[in-house]
């Protein structure tokens, strides 16, 4: 186990038995295997959300169609990864526009923004409550091999 992980399994089991934690910004990311709760500072700053990213795989099709805004246009491949989000303490927004799919070379696949409703809540998340759904990607060349999330702050990794 590297030390990355064991930071970061810190920070989970204290953020998950209540303790207030603030992850720093850092030129080194948080990284954990697909099914890694990994906490990440709300954009307002007052929450700490909890993101589970599982399943990073091709989609069973590549058209897809959203209620409200319609059919997605996709030019390569439709992947798509399971996600959770828990609000671990105080409010927490969703921030799934952070989130990208990255292969072993360092391409990423920005998420599908349009493709958050109905699937995954955007809503504010009370403390406690929880998210879940999945988040898309366009892949128009090699295969994503992780899923990343970076606001500016929080650089968090997912990988199998």
């Amino acid at each position: 186990m590297n030390a990355r992980t064991v930071v970061a399994a810190g920070v989970a089991v204290a953020a998950a038995v209540g303790l207030t934690i603030t992850p720093q910004a850092s030129a080194e990311p948080t990284v954990a295997g697909f099914g890694t709760q990994l906490p990440a500072v709300d954009t307002d700053g007052a929450g700490l959300g909890g993101y589970t990213v599982r399943d990073l795989r091709p989609s069973s099709t590549d058209e897809l169609n959203v209620p409200v805004t319609g059919n997605v246009p996709v030019a390569g491949t439709l992947w798509q990864a399971r996600t959770e989000v828990d609000a671990i303490s105080g409010s927490v927004v969703p921030a799934m526009q952070f989130f990208s799919a990255r292969t072993a070379d360092g391409r990423s696949y920005p998420v599908l923004v349009q493709t958050f409703a109905p699937d995954l809540s955007i809503s504010p998340l009370g403390q406690g409550g929880a998210s879940d759904g999945h988040i898309y990607f366009d892949v128009t060349g090699p295969a994503p091999t992780e899923v990343v999330y970076d606001d500016g702050q929080s650089h968090l990794v997912w990988t199998g």
